[in-house]
């Protein structure tokens, strides 16, 4: 087994927190043996595939040995042991009932136990004061439940090495995102939140044109205020500024860069439509097909039905009837899959493939499980028609043919109600033919429709340039002809078709067309081939259209729906036989479309008859009893009809669209899909550098190897990881999600002599992760060829095989980067010198590269080195040369542009998101803040955090010179101990026997706690001493919340082994028994009667006179320290790291 090289520092995190130790806390394991537990552990998978499993283990072995990739910390921490949970973070769903909240606190305390980190979304509870139908109450709202998760978090303890972390997202426009923006304003609030707001593309435009923009009810889908954006922008700027958070999110930029987008909210195979489905849109009706060749990347607003629930199992609200606009963020073609063609009683259509969600009246159900008596909803109000007048066209009136002949027409260029009600007749009562020698534009005209004969012609006549006549047929019949090439071609254009009675169909364009253009057509569609039914003594009223062709009907059907008009065809076909009229043989087919009930007067308000004859007849309906229409429908038929190419969307607010009139489920989608995990791992690019002709450059020879080798590791760890809950198991065995990152960029710019704040670095940041990212996908690609392809790749946006459904990520490394004593993940070095406190005093740190550069260069000296902690910077020390100053920048010596900048060249070619703090100086303005945010979002990042140094009252890592700045001269005094106090005695068991806890209060509350151990023994000097500064920081005016949680979780070995202790250390002893004396009195005071008549008294209390303890000084400087050793932390990589022994708040 070789011996790692290893820092001291590394030794000391990796004994602190990964080697293994024994029930009595003994280490019972080397830095070598860890890496050979991890390696042979996440080898074992290749037992699944026939790899050679001793081989990847060598070569595993020596990729951490080497120091070249190291896997996130629960791989290292928990590989080989019964624990197995390899995942350093978890997308968890909260759904908008009290069943789905307390169903996700409960499943993030099974992840914080076995180590890893969560993330939620709160974007689908409902807003603060909302109502709540089943109990008649009104709502909380999100932040009142993130306290619900904060508190549960406080109770679990990672994997027993840590306290969990959660990340809390809403959207902007959700209606309490103003509360939710300014949560973390009392820094001890949400503790253990990181929080971001995820920002619209439709925001963010907002804010451009400083407008308002909408807060939507997510349970209602309904606009409930508006908002000016660039006000509630600034205020997540000033909260930034503050203390850091919230940070921000793009949403949509997330959302476009999904993999697998068709898995939605809960797990699905392949949900997809067929193309020639019509989906009801901003502009019309337009299938689907037609918006993934125009609007790919989403930004097109879909109608949506406002019955739709807003969570994924409730029944619609039947009563909420109508509509609303929603945008579109992405479309997708998915390939061939086996369809089902749903058929409704009333003739309504779509195909779709079996695993596709439909809206029913008793909830979403798949089409699969859809059965024939089943009832689908569909569109409930009238949807939207589009704004644009102009044809889809370009127009040509002068022709030139052959011979040389010219011809003039006078063909509009707008859309009218006129072409609409010229194109309508021409469907109902006309014909085109386009033969080589027969170019004709003809109508038809009863002798009882002289008067629309008269209507017509003089419109047609215009556009054709020359007055026609008519010529009357036999049986009365009126024939408008026009002779023309170009006339022909323009109703072509138009979607007019030479066909059969029986093949006509709406033309194409009708779809798109404005309202008046739409209702002109039907109105004279309906005049040709329509009439009027009355059956008084039966009460049935309908208006009613014949047509030959079923596809003409079944269109004119989806084009009443989007008016709001419901309608039924019924096939009145018979066997062929001899016409009646001409004597002629027909086929016999007739169907028949009938509009009845309240839709008939929605008909006359919007469409009518051309008519005078049919309108007045029509107008007889008015003033009866008309039943209302139900927007439901009765499945008649189910057909399994084989493989087409189909096709689905993506609308994030209610995650549904129309399709053919009926309400069916989209992609849903999330930055990552609930119940994902994270397996992640890093690349120490400062070990990617050789020398060359006396030159450092990249070893990309090297670099390929570990990335591919790196890739096969974090495959297995897919294989070998004992996910927390089965839903993570199944989805992330379902995607082969990985995320390699890197670490060590500062150190590869330093030793390549490349300033980080420069043009060249960010140019060789791109260029850098481009290799990564093309590298890890040609070994995913090749693993595939080995193992298979991810089970979700059908739907997903790969068209080849792949491994992996994402390869790339850049995560925070803070603990794996002190091991492998690098930089931290892309970020700058935070410091060239600084302290380290140790037992016996401190010690000064410094960066080995500089520390080689200064001892090269001659100029190094510890009073160098000193000074450099106490300054914070080299850009004012003389001392040291310029061209070392241009190498050697730390975080705050580089603008946050060149931080922005920097993010934005990874990620560029990193397939999820990558993290990074852009650190602020103190004197940043919100107008800095600002600027960087708007970068961001100008520059293609996915999200950005922030932190501008001294911004909080307990500040991260700060240099000596920061310190001193920054101390303060208040002093915290306790009040006196009372001379009389009441108490309670709890006895409870630790792992040493007894403990006697003694809890005493005054007036004002708990003043202090006494510890007596029993026979048994036990720590008493540890026990006594812990209770002496309970009861310091009690009447020093620590809030005891803040006590319970310092102490309640702290372990001890002889606890944890012995069965039957309720408590798993003293100091968690402790803190639970204060818990019970709150509860037993209630929060108040324990203090039954006033001190002046105990005084009168003789009863002997049991008091114990207080010792003369000295009050320290705080002499924290505003420093946040780690919770475990003291030293202070920093920010970095948008985490929170301690370098002196690898606490860090991501892991």
């Amino acid at each position: 087994m070789n011996t790692i090289n290893l820092s001291p520092n590394a030794k000391k995190v990796l004994e602190a927190r990964y080697l293994q130790r024994n029930e009595e806390h003994q280490l019972i394991e080397t830095p070598e043996e860890l890496f050979d537990r991890v390696a042979s552990n996440i080898a074992e998978a290749e037992r699944l595939y026939g790899g050679d499993e001793a081989k990847a283990k060598e070569t595993f072995y020596q990729l951490m040995t080497n120091l070249d990739f190291l896997p996130n910390s629960p791989t290292l921490m928990n590989a080989g042991t019964d624990l197995q949970q390899l995942s350093a973070c978890f997308v968890l769903p909260v759904e908008d009932s009290m069943e789905g909240i307390f169903e996700a606190v409960k499943n993030s305390a099974i992840i914080h136990k076995s180590g890893g980190g969560t993330g939620f979304s709160f974007s689908r509870l409902r807003p603060k004061n909302d109502i709540v139908r089943t109990t008649g109450g009104i709502a909380s709202g999100p932040i009142s439940f993130m306290q619900v998760f904060d508190a549960a978090t406080n109770t679990v303890k990672q994997g027993g090495k840590r306290r969990g972390a959660n990340m809390g997202i809403l959207r902007v426009d959700h209606p309490d995102i103003l509360e939710f923006i300014t949560c973390k304003k009392d820094e001890n609030r949400l503790n253990n939140f990181n929080i971001s707001v995820a920002l619209t593309e439709e925001f963010m435009e907002a804010v451009e044109r400083d407008e308002e923009y909408d807060l939507i009810n997510p349970r209602t889908n309904k606009v409930v205020k508006r908002l000016r954006a660039r006000e509630v922008f600034n205020l997540i700027v000033e909260m930034a500024h503050a203390n850091g958070e919230p940070g921000i999110i793009f949403l949509d930029r997330i959302n476009r860069d999904n993999p697998t987008p068709h898995l939605g909210e809960i797990e699905s195979t392949n949900p997809c439509i067929t193309g020639d489905t019509l989906i009801a849109t901003e502009y019309g009706l337009i299938r689907i097909d037609e918006l993934y060749a125009k609007y790919k990347n989403g930004g097109l607003k879909i109608v949506t039905d406002n019955r739709v629930p807003t969570i994924i199992d409730s029944l619609p609200d039947m009563s909420n009837i109508g509509t609303s606009l929603n945008i579109t963020s992405r479309v997708y073609k998915n390939g061939k899959k086996e369809v089902i063609k749903l058929t409704t009683k009333a003739g309504y259509e779509i195909k779709a493939t079996p695993d596709h969600k439909f809206l029913t009246d008793k909830g979403w159900k798949e089409l699969k499980n859809i059965k024939v008596g089943d009832k689908v909803l569909i569109q409930s109000g009238a949807g939207s028609f589009s704004q644009h007048k102009e044809l889809p066209f370009k127009i040509q009136n002068t022709y030139t043919d052959d011979n040389g002949q010219t011809y003039t027409f006078n063909f509009p260029d707008k859309w009218s109600k006129e072409l609409g009600q010229v194109l309508g007749w021409l469907i109902g009562n006309g014909w085109l033919r386009d033969d080589d020698k027969n170019y004709q534009v003809g109508f038809t005209f009863s002798s009882d429709d002289k008067e629309i004969l008269n209507y017509l012609k003089p419109i047609i006549n215009k556009m054709y340039g020359k007055e026609i006549q008519e010529v009357k047929q036999e049986n009365s019949i009126y024939h408008l002809s026009y002779h023309s090439k170009y006339f022909v071609e323009f109703f072509k254009k138009l979607g007019v078709k030479a066909t059969e009675a029986e093949n006509k169909k709406v033309p194409e364009t009708i779809f798109t067309a404005p309202y008046e253009t739409v209702t002109g057509f039907l109105m004279t569609l309906f005049t040709a081939d329509g009439t009027v039914k009355i059956d008084e003594e039966h009460g049935n009223y309908y208006v009613q259209l014949i047509s030959k062709s079923k596809e003409l009907l079944k269109q004119v059907q989806l084009l009443l729906l989007n008016l709001g008009i419901k309608s039924r065809i019924y096939d009145r076909s018979r066997a062929p036989h001899e016409d009646n009229f001409d004597g002629e043989k027909t086929d016999g087919k007739l169907y028949e479309l009938n509009i009845s009930h309240a839709s008939l007067k929605v008909f006359a308000d919007k469409i009518n008859f051309l008519s005078i004859k049919k309108r007045n007849l029509l107008a007889k309906i008015e003033g009866k009893d008309l039943c209302s229409e139900k927007m439901t429908e009765t499945v008649m038929k189910i057909e399994y009809l084989g493989e087409e190419i189909v096709y689905d969307l993506t609308e994030p607010v209610t995650h549904s669209l129309i399709a053919n009139g009926i309400i069916v489920h989209n992609c849903g989608e999330q930055p990552l899909l609930p119940y994902e995990a994270c397996n992640l791992g890093s690349i120490n690019l400062a070990n990617m550098v050789k020398t060359e002709n006396g030159k450092a450059v990249i070893d990309y020879d090297k670099l390929a190897r570990v990335t591919a080798d790196a890739v096969h590791f974090l495959d297995n760890v897919i294989d070998m990881n004992q996910y927390p809950l089965e839903k993570i198991d199944k989805m992330a065995k379902g995607n082969r999600k990985i995320g390699l990152g890197v670490m060590g960029w500062a150190d590869m710019l330093i030793k390549l002599g490349i300033p980080y704040n420069s043009e060249e670095a960010v140019e060789l940041a791109e260029k850098v992760m481009s290799f990564i990212n093309e590298h890890s996908k040609a070994k995913s690609r090749k693993l595939a060829k080995e193992r298979g392809a991810f089970p979700n790749i059908k739907g997903s946006i790969y068209t080849e095989p792949i491994r992996n459904a994402t390869t790339t990520t850049i995560a925070p490394t803070g603990s794996i980067s002190i091991i492998a004593n690098c930089s931290s993940g892309i970020e700058p070095i935070f410091a060239i010198s600084y302290e380290r406190h140790v037992i016996d005093g401190t010690l000064i740190e410094v960066h080995p590269l500089f520390e080689a550069v200064a001892k090269e260069r001659g100029f190094y000296s510890p009073e160098l080195m000193e000074r450099i902690a106490r300054e914070g910077s080299i850009q004012d020390i003389e001392e040291i040369p310029e061209d070392v100053k241009r190498i050697f920048v730390t975080a705050h010596d580089i603008s946050p542009e060149w931080h922005i900048r920097m993010q934005a060249a990874f990620q560029k070619y990193t397939d999820n998101a990558v993290s990074k703090t852009v650190n602020f100086p103190h004197e940043a303005t919100l107008a800095d803040v600002a600027k960087v945010f708007k970068l961001a979002y100008k520059l293609g990042c996915k999200g950005v955090t922030i932190y501008r140094d001294g911004s909080r009252s307990s500040q991260v890592l700060q240099t000596k010179k920061d310190s001193k700045q920054k101390k303060t001269e208040e002093k915290k005094v306790k009040r006196p101990r009372p001379k009389i106090t009441f108490g309670t005695t709890e006895k409870t068991r630790i792992g040493c026997g007894k403990l006697y806890i003694t809890i005493n209060s005054d007036e004002q509350g708990i003043c202090e706690v006494f510890t007596s151990t029993g026979r048994g023994g036990g720590c008493r000097s540890q026990s006594e001493a812990t209770s002496r500064l309970i009861s310091l920081a009690l009447r020093s005016g620590i809030p005891i919340e803040e006590i319970i949680h310092q102490l309640k979780g702290i372990r001890c070995a002889a606890a944890i082994k012995r069965k039957g202790v309720p408590n798993v250390s003293c100091p968690d002893a402790i803190a639970r028994a204060i818990e019970n004396f709150l509860e037993y009195t209630k929060g108040k005071p324990f203090y039954p009667v006033s001190a002046s008549e105990i005084a009168a008294t003789s009863v002997d209390l049991f008091v114990e006179e207080d010792e003369d303890y000295d009050i320290l000084e705080d002499d924290s400087n505003g420093c946040a320290v780690c919770p475990d050793c003291g030293t202070e932390l920093e920010h970095e990589g948008g985490c929170v790291i301690c370098r002196s022994c690898g606490y860090s708040k991501c892991g």
